[in-house]
């Protein structure tokens, strides 16, 4: 990634894009902001909150991801992710959306390039503005048997709506609890704030509940969560790099090989996306999961600098 340098720091600059459709003000919205490498963790935090959207993406130099995450020589560009509420480790529309931005404005090339975040190292390809943005997430794990009632609670539905596949906790680069449902449960789920909060006193990394009917190759789903500023999110990368694992594990899909399926999500808050699935799987077990959309632009501008904390 190209370093640009503004001489005025009272302003940066940023991109917003919607991530997984073709159409803009639908998909998963995500702010861009550039040149943030020498704010603090509070002020990027600060910045989140302003744009209020799920997440918030600072590109930065690899070795400003944090002092605790070990500079990788393969990675071209750090990546540094932001919800309303927290940062996390990784999340795949803001590392889709940012890589398409900086490609757009030339702080990238296009082709494979490495992108590091707090959870490592993940692979993206990207091409011309119009095409799919592909990202490769983390090695793949899908966990044991979990109890169902409490995602199940969480997300306003209960035990006769569960259906098939075994409930496991699974993820590619971010750990999701996944729950298939009948297909007529999917718009009925109503998601509870505060035992989605309950969910993390046991896995505190977990990124939230993903509900999944499954027919033919193509999976509607809702995610739901507690940190994003809202309780369900209209586009979730992650968690479709995750159920790529799930499939082969369920055996919906191929144990051998490479298999493909489409996402489609964000249909009852109005924001529908879709996202395509990708998975490879050796003797039964995934090794690799990747997950591609588009991105399209909505708006671009400055944003002012919030001021550093000073000690009391």
């Amino acid at each position: 990634m190209t370093t640009r340098t503004w001489a005025d720091h009272d302003e940066l600059e940023f991109d917003v894009v919607d991530v997984f459709t073709t159409t803009a003000f639908a998909g998963n919205g995500l702010a861009v902001v550039y040149g943030a490498e020498s704010l603090t963790t509070q002020q990027l935090q600060a910045l989140a909150r302003e744009f209020n959207l799920s997440e918030t993406a600072f590109p930065v130099p690899p070795g400003d991801v944090g002092q605790d995450v070990a500079v990788d020589a393969d990675a071209d560009y750090g990546l540094r992710i932001f919800t309303p509420e927290t940062e996390l480790p990784f999340a795949g529309h803001p590392s889709v959306g940012a890589a398409w931005a900086l490609c757009r404005r030339g702080l990238l090339t296009p082709g494979r390039r490495g992108q590091l975040c707090r959870a490592g190292l993940v692979e993206l390809e990207t091409a011309g503005p119009d095409d799919v943005v592909w990202l490769t997430g983390r090695p793949p794990v899908v966990g044991g048997e979990i109890d169902p009632a409490g995602p199940l609670a969480a997300v306003g539905l209960g035990a006769i709506d569960q259906v098939g596949v075994t409930p496991v906790v699974a993820g590619a680069g971010l750990d999701f609890s996944y729950l298939f449902v009948r297909p007529g449960s999917i718009a009925r789920a109503v998601p509870d704030l505060q035992q989605l909060r309950r969910l993390r006193t046991h896995g505190p990394e977990l990124g939230g509940v993903v509900i999944v009917g499954w027919h033919d190759g193509t999976a509607r789903v809702r995610v739901f969560t507690d940190d994003i500023g809202a309780t369900e999110d209209p586009a979730t990368g992650s968690a479709a790099l995750g159920l790529g694992a799930v499939l082969v594990h369920a055996g919906l899909l191929a144990g051998d090989g490479t298999s493909t399926f489409t996402v489609r999500q964000g249909i009852e808050i109005g924001r529908p996306s879709t996202l395509y699935g990708e998975v490879r799987a050796q003797a039964g077990v995934p090794v690799q999961c990747r997950v591609g959309g588009t991105v399209v632009p909505v708006s671009r501008g400055t944003i002012a600098v919030p001021p550093r904390a000073t000690s009391s």
